[in-house]
């Protein structure tokens, strides 16, 4: 869902470099899901057309009450085009992957209950909660080369324009809640637009400029099926048809669809104010991974201290869960807090402010000398919290890196957020030293403490990306955060020897990084 339209994978699944923390084993890569393939004459050479009901219900026994594909199937208002050959195309690729809908059922029973419901409330056609399978395969996680995230798949312009909140605390295009909104109101603004919902479909994917030039262009053809769009979305419209077809009627495909309950499996509860989630974790009785796990949108260890103040919960913790975390007094929810050094600032003068001691807080934030610079990071316990104190003991000790092959003080630097100046000022090595293996190396800021938190936000996914022209190494390094060195490993590349545009490039990108 772009206002410009970087090409998106394929329906296929892909390797993806997965979270031991947040998600339990592999996941596919997300995006769109059909491969890509030749043209439909040369696949009608290949494979034989198969027999597509021209109808789209028929009897089935009485589902049960809580079966969510009956609630969704229900919801159906679209013509699913059974007899466009591109339709044919993607339910040929669903009956050739039979195993493509089951391999998603824990996310498709994790977040689609709550889809449907919220496309449900609002009227609109039930195909439209099929559309996050297409766009993301339900990934919250899931990040394009083009910068679109979440289940949604919000590039940075279109979320600011739907009032999706992006910094180094939160990313909304991850939260369900938050983004699922934003989708819906997009999609009904297009659907205003167009007056055609195949239309506001392929806007979403387009960009509604893209969609009313080419309905210009037209002379008044303005049916999807008669405009000149561009390849993908030519694709996109049809992959949610063809996956509303077999949701409508799984057996004339020959598939099953996974069982899925129509209750929600989260609930969304206020805490009022900010809360460690290691806090909240204890208060609730339940697993730090599971917060991670249902907050997919938080970057750090807390929630942000300006909003929004609620987490989501698994749903069988009910009613009692808000009081549980009320309980906890305010004074206790988070045990430091982030400011930015301010001109006049000094470290003597921040530890009497916020009623710590010197000590505390340069070992917190692994300063060795006595300077810091305007506009740097800083982490400042709470009142109270004195340096002995378990939680901040196991940060401190965590302020030092230890030298690996191949580092170098600016790889170092970039994986820890920090500059060189810095790691050289820090540690009193030149700005080219060479490392040795084993090395310890302070590093000052909060970032490799933030790494060191239990909750620690590290979640990888695997980017394919086309080189352009004018790129390099350097620069695409910079544009996803990653090491020049890195990328070189991961594609097995000379560093030496010039990128070609249309090269693609293996990126494994923490998606979690904030702003």
């Amino acid at each position: 869902m772009r206002a410009t339209i970087p090409p998106r994978s394929a329906w296929r699944g892909r390797g993806l470099v997965c979270s031991v923390l947040l998600l339990a084993g592999c996941q596919w890569q997300s995006a769109a899901f059909a491969p890509d393939r030749a043209d439909v004459d040369a696949v009608r050479q290949v494979i034989a057309p198969v027999a597509v009901p021209m109808t789209r219900h028929r009897t089935a026994p009485a589902p049960r009450q809580d079966d969510l594909w009956a609630r969704i199937r229900a919801d159906f208002q679209l013509d699913h085009h059974l007899e466009q050959s591109r339709v044919q195309q993607e339910l040929r690729w669903l009956q050739r992957h039979p195993s493509y809908l089951p391999r998603l059922q824990e996310r498709l029973q994790r977040y689609l209950p709550y889809i449907h419901a919220q496309v449900s409330a609002r009227g609109l056609p039930g195909e439209l909660a099929l559309l996050p399978i297409v766009e993301s395969a339900l990934d919250p996680y899931a990040f394009s080369h083009g910068g679109a995230a979440g289940l949604w798949q919000f590039i940075p312009t279109t979320a600011t324009r739907f009032g999706l909140q992006r910094d180094w605390w939160f990313d909304a295009r991850r939260d369900p809640v938050l983004a699922t909104e934003a989708a819906l109101a997009y999609l009904t603004y297009l659907h205003g637009l167009f007056d055609d919902w195949s239309l506001a479909v392929a806007g979403y994917n387009a960009g509604e400029g893209n969609v009313s030039r080419a309905v210009r262009r037209s002379g008044g053809q303005s049916t999807f099926w008669a405009l000149a769009l561009p390849r993908e979305t030519r694709a996109y419209v049809p992959r949610l048809l063809a996956l509303a077809a077999v949701v409508a009627n799984p057996e004339a495909y020959g598939l099953v669809l996974p069982e899925l309950s129509a209750d929600p499996g989260f609930m969304t509860v206020d805490t009022g104010s900010q809360f460690d989630l290691a806090r909240a974790a204890a208060a609730l009785d339940v697993d730090l991974d599971t917060l991670y796990e249902w907050n997919p949108a938080l970057n750090q260890w807390a929630t942000p201290p300006a909003g929004p103040h609620r987490l989501h919960v698994p749903a069988d913790l009910g009613e009692a869960a808000e009081t549980r975390l009320q309980t906890v007094p305010r004074s206790e929810r988070v045990a430091w807090q982030r400011i930015k050094v301010a001109s006049g600032d000094t470290l003597i003068h921040l530890a009497r402010r916020h009623r710590t001691d010197l000590d505390t807080l340069k070992r917190i934030n692994g300063i060795s000398g006595s300077s810091i610079r305007v506009g740097q990071a800083l982490l400042i316990p709470s009142p109270g919290r004195a340096a002995g104190d378990p939680m901040l003991a196991r940060q401190v000790s965590d302020g030092n890196y230890q030298v690996k092959p191949g580092d170098s003080l600016w790889s170092i630097a970039q994986a820890h957020g920090v500059s060189v100046a810095s790691l050289v000022k820090a540690n009193r090595v030149g700005p080219k030293e060479v490392l040795q293996v084993g090395q310890q190396i302070t590093v000052p800021g909060m970032t490799s403490v933030m790494t060191a938190q239990a909750g620690a936000r590290d979640v990888t996914r695997v980017v394919r990306y086309g080189v352009r022209r004018g790129d390099s190494l350097f620069r695409i390094a910079s544009r996803f955060n990653v090491a020049v060195r890195d990328i070189a490993q991961w594609n097995a590349l000379d560093v030496d020897r010039l990128l070609q545009p249309g090269q693609e490039l293996v990126i494994h990108v923490n998606v979690v990084g904030g702003e």
